[in-house]
């Protein structure tokens, strides 16, 4: 207690040599400025993560159950499925088999994923809603019957058919898709064997929303599995969808314990890992960057430390004659090293927290040009700002020790 109000006078009182008090001010700023753009740059990148994840409300389920092996899901492994999503209260569940394919018209192809949905489709997406031209494949399902030859599908906006036009005009564009085949021997010699086809219809396209379903084909499920060789218990995942204000995180970790090992439950950024892994590594990288400009800031605290120590070793050497012990000595400047880290730390972090709150309320600074200029997202999270602080304050405290050591030794050679 006593060394730290001796601390405490040493860093606030007015000293002989005035160059102390700016210097120790100016590491105090220094520390503060870079734990403000800690947190302001962190913010940022939460920011942008929230909203890649808000543009996907429409095109992915809350949660989505997958198998760990990346595998399909047999149904007849999980016969309390149904009893599981009930008592999570899960409102709607549509079940989904994922491919590649080729689609082609004419002279034109391309490759698309191939998602194949069951009627409950619409209820769980939100997409369903956003056609542009034609009509939802499962309106239509009484009008291809399981036996016909022609399939209906929905193309993604991507997929642009010469004949596309014909849609709006009663007639639908016909296209063949082309599936690799998953079962049975391949003639090396007659490369089309090794191909399976649909001849299909497309009675659908879907608005500009992503560029994952901007190429992807919706087939029904049954037609896809037929074409695939799936057994009718086997799907690519179960798509969820919930009541407003449902608090998923607990309903994950529910249907996570309840369902087993073999099955992962993934929420909206799980789905997306390349696009949430990209971001969080740059966050990071900006992370590492400016902790090396940390380091240069809380080099100010040790040079502010140094000429405080020069200055008092005549009250150190009254100290050392009043019979204080070197280690309450050290004690002393340990304590104004850590009080400079912790004011601006603190000061820092405060400062970040109001510049995230301005920019959240009135967008002070944008980014884009022309009609894409928009305020740069913000998201404030309460563990980046306990990181900031505690690695500001803990980096300047350990630099700061390093005068002191000094000092320490000095005297002791000085006694010896």
């Amino acid at each position: 207690m006593l060394s730290f109000r001796i601390a405490l006078r040493y860093l606030f009182s007015r000293s002989r040599l005035h160059a102390v008090n700016y210097v120790t001010a100016v590491s105090a700023l220094a520390i503060a400025v870079v734990s403000m753009a800690l947190v302001c740059v962190l913010s940022v990148y939460n920011g942008y993560v929230e909203m890649i994840l808000e543009g996907t409300e429409q095109t992915d389920a809350a949660l989505l159950i997958r198998s760990r092996s990346g595998k399909t899901i047999d149904l007849k492994e999980y016969p309390q499925l149904e009893t599981h999503l009930k008592e999570a209260g899960v409102k709607n569940f549509s079940l989904l088999l994922e491919s590649k394919g080729l689609l082609r018209s004419n002279e034109e192809q391309w490759v698309v994923d191939v998602v194949g949905i069951d009627h409950y489709f619409p209820n769980v997406f939100s997409m369903a809603q956003q056609i542009t031209s034609g009509v939802v494949l499962t309106k239509l399902e009484g009008q291809f019957p399981e036996d016909s030859e022609i399939v209906p599908i929905n193309i993604g906006a991507g997929i642009t058919l010469s004949s596309s036009a014909s849609a709006h005009n009663g007639t639908a564009p016909k296209v063949e898709l082309l599936f690799p085949k998953r079962v049975g021997l391949i003639n090396p010699m007659a490369p089309s064997s090794s191909f399976s086809s649909l001849s299909a219809v497309v009675v659908g396209q879907y608005s500009s929303l992503s560029l994952e379903t901007d190429h992807t084909v919706y087939i029904p499920i049954r037609a896809l599995r037929s074409a695939l060789d799936y057994t009718s218990n086997e799907i690519s995942a179960i798509a969820l969808h919930f009541r407003p204000k449902t608090d998923l995180t607990a309903i994950k970790n529910q249907l996570e314990t309840s369902l087993g090992d073999k099955l992962r439950v993934l929420n909206r950024e799980e789905q997306h890992p390349d696009l949430s892994y990209l971001i969080r590594m740059e966050k990071i990288m900006t992370f590492l960057i400016l902790l090396f400009i940390l380091l240069l800031a809380a080099f100010n605290v040790a040079s502010s430390l140094m000429m405080l120590i020069l200055e008092k070793q005549e009250d150190a050497r009254i100290l050392y004659a009043l019979g204080a012990h070197p280690s309450l000595v050290g004690s002393i400047y340990r304590r104004v090293g850590l009080l400079i880290s912790l004011f601006g730390s603190i000061v820092g972090v405060l400062l970040g927290v109001l510049v995230c709150y301005l920019q959240e309320q009135f967008g002070l600074i944008t980014a884009g040009v022309g009609s894409g200029i928009q305020p740069l997202p913000v998201d404030l999270h309460w563990d980046d700002l306990l990181l900031t602080f505690g690695t500001v304050t803990l980096i300047s405290y350990l630099i700061s020790l390093y005068p002191t050591s000094l000092f320490l030794r000095s005297m002791q050679r000085r006694r010896d």
